[in-house]
This record gives C-alpha cells, sequence and structure tokens, in this order.
C-alpha cells in the first residue's frame, strides 16, 4: 500500500516480504554501503529478517521501503527514528540499495517525501542525520535538501584503510528546498 507519493517513487511500511536475498546484498555490497554504518560486517538472511521484525514493531521507528512507481519495484529504504517528542526532533537515514537508480534524483524525492511527513504529519521541528566525509555523493544531497553542517567529528570512522570525520547535519522544515 503506498503512503507517500512522489514522482518517481512511493514510500511504503516495509514488510516482512521485503526480506529477501537482493535486499541482503545491498547489505552486503561494500559499494553500497560505503560511508554507510551498516556493512561493517557480513549480514545473514537471518539477521535481516529481524531487523525488519524488530523495525516493523518499534513505533518509535519508522522504515519506508523506497518503491520505483512504475514497476512497485524495492529499491532502497528510508527511516526516521530517534525520536524525542518533547524536544520534537528524529533521525533520518537513507539507503538506495539498486544500484541502477543512483544518480537519478531518488533520494532527493525519498527524503523530500519522508521531511515533509515529519515536519507536517508528525509535527517534528527538526531533523538530524550523520554522515560520513567519505560520503560526498550523500553530502551533496542533504545540502541540496538545506541540510545545514552542525558539527563534525575528526577522524572518527574506519573505512577500508583510512579514518574520515563523521559529520552532523541538521534541518528544521523552514530550511527545507
Amino acid at each position: 500500500m503506498r503512503f507517500l507519493e512522489g514522482e518517481k517513487i512511493y514510500l511504503r511500511a516495509i514488510a516482512k516480504s521485503d526480506v529477501n536475498a537482493e535486499y541482503l546484498n545491498w547489505l552486503n555490497d561494500k559499494e553500497t554501503t560505503k560511508g554507510l554504518a551498516s556493512g561493517l560486517f557480513p549480514s545473514t538472511l537471518q539477521e535481516l529478517d529481524q531487523f525488519v521484525e524488530k523495525a516493523i514493531h518499534n513505533r518509535d521507528v519508522i522504515l519506508f521501503a523506497i518503491c520505483d512507481s512504475a514497476t512497485d519495484l524495492h529499491i532502497g529504504n528510508i527511516k526516521i527514528d530517534h525520536f524525542d517528542w518533547v524536544s520534537r526532533t528524529c533521525e533520518l537515514g537513507l539507503l538506495i540499495g539498486n544500484k541502477s537508480y543512483w544518480g537519478k534524483g531518488i533520494g532527493y524525492e525519498a527524503c523530500k517525501l519522508t521531511l515533509n511527513y515529519a515536519f507536517h504529519s508528525l509535527n517534528i521541528r527538526k531533523v538530524a542525520l550523520a554522515v560520513y566525509a567519505n560520503n560526498q555523493a550523500a553530502i551533496g544531497l542533504y545540502k541540496k535538501l538545506g541540510f545545514v553542517m552542525e558539527g563534525s567529528l575528526r577522524r572518527h570512522v574506519y573505512d577500508n584503510g583510512e579514518f574520515f570525520d563523521k559529520h552532523f547535519m541538521g534541518i528544521f522544515a523552514e530550511e527545507l528546498k
């Protein structure tokens, strides 16, 4: 069932039926997980199934499947979690797993749908995220959306023989482009 609809994609609740070999391949592909906290250790289908099961039943995590509007193909995920209902903040995470959709504006559209949902339906006032310095594509995407760099932990994360800064970015509703 389509929950949030854009031009090229729609977002729906993640489902147990999404747990399959293709989704697992995203998590075990070094290129797909470059610059992300996931992918450091090999994932199994059982672990993925447990992750999705936990997310489905956790009201403090909203995990959407990103689907191609034309084909209904599950191509990635986007989530908001770490809600602080008093301060009205949360955190955003994005994974476009299907590489044939990279560079086509899918991440921008998925983020825009999710941010509008957070700001206007959930009454969130600020969305934050963490991004690694070696993920320049993601940093560019977040800046394009209106996220502002708020701070960094220097040489904080290790990836493929190097240490990289971990950047923290945030956006308020009025900053969304």
